[in-house]
């Protein structure tokens, strides 16, 4: 503790007290030994306070410093005086020794070994109260034992004599200036503890030193508080940074305001207030930054708010902080969305647009058409990312659906007002683009009571559709009818009867041929011209016979395999088509399978919601 080790008393060598004239040849001394690099006789720097380092200048300096009597007076009440020589000259030689144990166990004897409790200050005994709080203060810091020797010794009407001693009899300074010297002595050292030390004892400038001690944290908060606002509007994205350096930094200031003047008090109020709106302004700051990104900075801001809330005493912060913390209560709340969203977040905001504009649209059943045409394969990536089960999903689907069909009837109400004959033709070609794009709005999955709404819809529609005697099957049931069509066809084509051997049919047995033939015509001619030239011709010899039959028959296998190709091309054409179409119904049942799982999937969560 420099107050002791750096004393001028001590570097002098000389107790409190010390003539002018004792001043002026000890420095001289000092300086002879110091340019002689000798070391000096034997003084008051006393060994147990430690080591010594003497140079020309901090002895000329020291010297210097015991010129004014208020320097004097403060570097006094860090030495030691002798005020008793019976027992403080006996305890000065145990500490020239080394021995600060003897000289503390001396003068204890005489400040605690009193019968006056009220009266514990006395002339015999006043130096020891000063000294040993020196010693104590050397040997253990500022603690309640040591500044409450100081301060009873201070109270007393023997520190006169200690400032006799120091001074010129005409400086003046009261008790409770000297007890405020002392302490911000003490403080401007840094010395630990002090505020501790001081709230555990009594006395006359307590209240004095405690206003004044409280001050200086509070201006050293407000400096915080304004380095603090200036630096967040400068760089929003460290508000949150900035916050809780500032709830770190404050903290011991605010726990000394607190000790010292309590929580009632208006200067803790109102520096409380100020050091929570600037820390909840950090968090409202940090938390306006980044809300729109995909930063998430919901924790730190709750944080930040529930360190405010910590702080504040007044009424209004308290509701702002009160009105702010359900906001980032809900943002943090309401993260797995935003994540959900940020996956989704060019799709959606496709689609978005795609509803923006179609809000602004004729009502007309193409316009419906396009939206849902346009926006489905978005949809259909939403879908893959985020889950068919998806709330988000579910609802943006929908929406796309209620948008659409609501459109389409409002288009066909609309041509129902001004049916007439004229416009049979227009009209029964609207009810056709109705029905198809409501059966396309099929397909996508819906809510529940949206559900319930398309289908009723689409049961008027395909009622007005009866009545102009359009077809109201729908693409899956389109489907099937193809399906089955080729099917039949297929089984037909196996069914048809050609000629396996290479042998002549006669034309009687041909005409017993109930299927359809391949190549009918050309294999009935070629077979009635061999029924000619099997008939017996004069003067034709049975070669040439022979070979006109054989010849004849060539021509009849030739056509007979051209059949069969033609028929195996026409099965596997069909075959095509008949797999192409089962595909196709394979597909609606899955997507219908898919439908279905996903509605009682909802309706067992709303079961279970209602139990709940």
């Amino acid at each position: 503790m420099q107050l002791i080790y750096s004393n001028p008393y001590r570097i002098l060598g000389i107790l409190v007290g010390a003539t002018a004239r004792e001043k002026e040849r000890q420095v001289r001394r000092l300086k002879q030994f110091i340019e002689a690099e000798q070391e000096p006789e034997a003084d008051f720097s006393f060994l147990a306070m430690g080591g010594i380092v003497r140079t020309v200048d901090n002895v000329t300096e020291s010297a210097s410093k015991l010129n004014l009597d208020s320097d004097k007076i403060t570097a006094s009440l860090f030495w030691f005086y002798n005020g008793n020589p019976i027992t403080d000259e006996p305890a000065f030689d145990a500490l020239d020794d080394g021995d600060s144990e003897t000289a503390i166990r001396i003068w204890r004897k005489l400040v605690y070994d009193v019968d006056d409790l009220h009266n514990l200050v006395t002339k015999r005994n006043a130096s020891a109260f000063h000294n040993l709080s020196t010693i104590y203060l050397h040997e253990y810091g500022i603690d309640k034992d040591t500044l409450q020797l100081k301060m009873l010794f201070l109270e007393s009407e023997y520190f006169n004599e200690l400032k006799i001693l120091a001074t010129d009899e005409t400086f003046k300074i009261s008790q409770k200036e000297i007890q405020l010297l002392y302490l911000n002595s003490l403080l401007d050292e840094k010395v630990s503890n002090v505020i501790d030390a001081v709230s555990d004892i009594e006395f006359l400038a307590k209240e004095d030193f405690m206003k004044g001690f409280v001050q200086k944290p509070i201006e050293q908060l407000e400096k915080q508080i304004d380095e603090t606002r200036k630096k967040q509007k400068a760089n929003p994205a460290k508000a949150g940074e900035y916050g809780n350096e500032l709830y770190k930094t404050s903290k011991p200031f605010l726990s000394s305001i607190v000790s010292i003047l309590g929580k009632s008090d208006i200067k803790t109020i109102s520096i409380s207030d100020k050091l929570a709106d600037e820390i909840l302004q950090c968090s409202i700051n940090f938390f306006n930054h980044f809300h729109e990104t995909e930063t998430e900075v919901g924790e730190i801001a709750l944080d930040l708010n529930n360190k405010a809330k910590n702080i504040a005493l007044g009424s209004v912060v308290k509701e702002r902080i009160k009105e702010s913390t359900p906001i980032v209560e809900r943002y943090i709340r309401d993260r797995p969305e935003r994540e959900k969203l940020h996956k989704i977040r060019s799709e959606f905001e496709f689609i978005g647009d795609q509803l923006k504009k179609f809000e602004s649209q004729g009502d007309t059943v193409s316009n419906a058409k396009a939206l849902i045409t346009t926006c489905k394969p978005k949809l259909l990536k939403i879908k893959k990312i985020i889950g068919e089960d998806d709330d988000l999903y579910i609802k943006l689907s929908s929406l796309m659906v209620r948008n659409s069909q609501n459109m389409i009837v409002d288009a066909v109400n609309e041509k129902l007002e001004e049916h007439s004959s004229s416009r049979l033709s227009s009209t029964k070609q609207l009810l056709l683009e109705a029905l198809d794009t409501l059966f396309h709005l099929g397909t996508f999955d819906m809510n529940s009571d949206l559900k319930l709404h398309y289908k009723k819809n689409l049961k008027s529609v395909k009622s007005l559709a009866q009545e102009f005697n359009i077809s109201t099957l729908s693409p899956k049931e389109k489907l099937q009818d193809e399906l089955n069509n080729a099917e039949k066809k297929l089984k037909q084509i196996h069914n048809q009867t050609f000629f396996d051997n290479q042998i002549y049919v006669s034309q009687r047995d041909f005409n017993t041929i109930n299927s359809k033939l391949f190549y009918e015509s050309e294999i009935k001619s070629f077979n009635e011209e061999m029924d000619k030239i099997m008939e017996w011709r004069f003067l034709r010899s049975k070669s040439n016979k022979a070979l006109q039959i054989a010849d004849q028959q060539r021509k009849i296998n030739d056509i007979i395999e051209k059949a069969k190709q033609e028929k195996q091309s026409e099965l596997n054409r069909i075959q095509r088509i008949i797999n192409n179409l089962q595909k196709k119904s394979e597909e609606e049942k899955t997507h219908q399978i898919s439908v279905q799982t996903s509605n009682i999937k909802n309706i067992k969560s709303q079961i279970k919601n209602a139990e709940y």
